[in-house]
């Protein structure tokens, strides 16, 4: 048996103070938008696709994270948007996601989903987070601190 491990992205997406949220089509749990990172694709790259593909929306990536080196205009590299966290997911018995979390802001609730992506897209408000079904732990944690941290900023 050979263990399997990917990047993957997941977008907490945040809009006054509601988190978006999608019910997984092959596993039907409630999660972030995201997916896989392609190959020669940058992390934050995966995330504008992947939110993009899934729900329409164009966001804007944010980090709390403050580097010493920003600023400093480099000419054979660049930083990069850090995420949120990194977590190892079990996916299946040989199967694991090393998902890079973002936390993401957007200017609307509008949603429009590419043809044959989910239609099940959810903005929950931080005191609906306790009614939701079938969201793993670590989602609702995330959920929570995406609002707190932009809450006020979209």
């Amino acid at each position: 048996m050979s263990i399997q491990r990917h990047f993957t992205v997941s977008v907490y997406i945040v809009h006054k103070n509601k988190v978006l949220l999608h019910r997984h089509k092959k596993y039907g749990i409630i999660l972030p938008l995201g997916g896989h990172i392609e190959k020669d694709e940058l992390p934050e790259e995966a995330c504008l696709r992947e939110v993009l593909e899934e729900s329409g929306l164009n966001i804007t990536l944010i980090s709390d994270k403050n580097s010493c080196i920003d600023g400093i205009d480099g000419v054979n590299s660049s930083e990069l948007i850090r995420p949120m966290h990194m977590r190892l997911c079990k996916v299946d018995t040989d199967h694991y996601h090393i998902d890079l979390n973002y936390y993401a802001t957007s200017e609307t609730f509008d949603l429009n989903p590419q043809k044959g992506e989910t239609s099940a897209l959810y903005w929950f408000a931080k005191n609906e987070l306790t009614e939701i079904q079938n969201a793993p732990k670590d989602v609702i944690l995330m959920t929570n601190e995406a609002l707190g941290f932009l809450g006020g900023e979209s």
